[in-house]
């Protein structure tokens, strides 16, 4: 029998995919008899969730920003001082920042770091509106190469990623494994009041997601648009936090989507929100497999999500739902129409969402295969070419 690991989980987003992520992660490292320790932000909605399971939590001074010298600066010295104080066999960092941070305070303490980027921000840079996207491109490139030379094992979420980081010479390809992420919708949450009672007469579509750049709102916002005036009865819901809220406040509260269009503030479990839903929709310009499609398939619903990145590996085309290109609003409201008119084929497709889930993206095979990682890392040897 394996002795237990002792491994430490990096992670800097309060909410989202990556949160959720790691939160399943160390539930179920800690059910196999392993001991976790998890660091991140201090204000982490998926913090209570760890500590009530008796995970051991260390909130990090981390921001998204890259770089911001002080909080960094910070961030670093204590992940420093609790490597020092705590013996572990591996370090797990989870996305840009966590990744930087992490892998440099494991490197200066000669202690194996895993890496999942959870989509490579660099890739992203020509996305955003930015004049020095070509050269944060570059840089970012450069440093995910150098950290690349001291880190273990690349977990990628998707194949794409996987794809990605080899044409870009990250890291050999026996230390860059393809393990998808795993979900679990077993909770009976009771549905979210304020989006049950919003519900009309015909199917309610919704987007359960951050308020930010990545996820395409423009484009929604103009395919809800178009919509508006073909659809009876379609209702839509927007479900989320980010920098973007006010924005899509201001077009959700004129015509012609006022009346129609629920905006929510993003409170708990994704569940409650998934329950009183027809149909997911996530029109991102970038991904690396979202946790949001996945969640919302095993819940049986059909997803209408732009192609891009990993989200083609969940989401197949005619089958679970609908692919559209990204920044494509007419595509979009196109495929929205379609699916709000099929009764039959929305549930069809939802009950082939959610034996895909069940078959391809389980959490017991997600932390199976990462223990698996996690033991070779700490052995010395590559996790092997898959």
């Amino acid at each position: 029998m394996n002795d237990p690991l002792r491994v430490l989980e990096v992670f800097e987003p309060r909410d989202g995919g990556v949160a959720e992520h790691v939160r399943l992660l160390a539930e179920g490292l800690v059910g196999r008899g392993h001991d976790v320790t998890v660091a991140g932000r201090p204000d982490a909605m998926t913090r209570p969730a760890l500590e009530d399971k008796g995970i051991s939590y260390m909130p990090l001074p981390l921001t998204g920003g890259v770089p911001d010298p002080l909080p960094d600066l910070r961030c670093a010295r204590s992940l420093s001082s609790l490597l020092r104080s705590t013996s572990f066999d591996v370090v797990h960092a989870h996305g840009q920042k966590a990744g930087i941070l992490a892998r440099r305070a494991a490197r200066r303490r000669r202690i194996p770091s895993v890496y999942t980027p959870h989509a490579f921000v660099y890739r992203t840079q020509a996305l955003r509106p930015r004049w020095s996207g070509r050269l944060r491109f570059r840089v970012g490139l450069l440093g995910e190469r150098s950290l690349a030379r001291h880190t273990a094992a690349i977990v990628a979420v998707a194949d794409d990623e996987r794809k990605v980081a080899l044409r870009d010479r990250i890291a050999p390809a026996d230390r860059i494994i393809v393990i998808h992420p795993g979900v679990r919708i077993d909770r009976e949450h009771p549905p979210n009041e304020s989006l049950r009672d919003f519900r009309g007469d015909g199917p309610l579509l919704g987007f359960v997601a951050g308020l930010r750049d990545q996820k395409g709102l423009p484009t929604l916002l103009d395919a809800l648009e178009l919509l508006a005036g073909q659809s009876n009865g379609v209702r839509f819901a927007i479900v989320g936090n980010g920098p973007l809220w006010d924005e899509v406040a201001a077009r959700v509260n004129a015509a012609p989507l006022a009346g129609q269009t629920l905006l929510l503030p993003f409170e708990g479990d994704a569940e409650a929100y998934l329950r009183c839903l027809d149909v997911f929709v996530l029109p991102s310009l970038w991904e690396g497999l979202p946790m949001a499609v996945l969640e919302a398939m095993a819940a049986g619903l059909p997803v209408v999500a732009s192609a891009v990145n990993g989200t083609p590996e969940a989401v197949e085309d005619g089958v679970t739902g609908y692919l559209v290109p990204p920044g494509d609003a007419p595509a979009l409201a196109d495929r929205l129409l379609a699916i709000s008119t099929d009764e039959t084929g929305r549930r069809e497709m939802g009950e082939a969402a959610k034996r895909l889930v069940a078959g391809r993206f389980g959490v017991d095979r997600m932390v199976d295969e990462l223990i698996s990682v996690y033991r070779s890392s700490a052995a010395g040897t590559a996790p092997g070419d898959r």
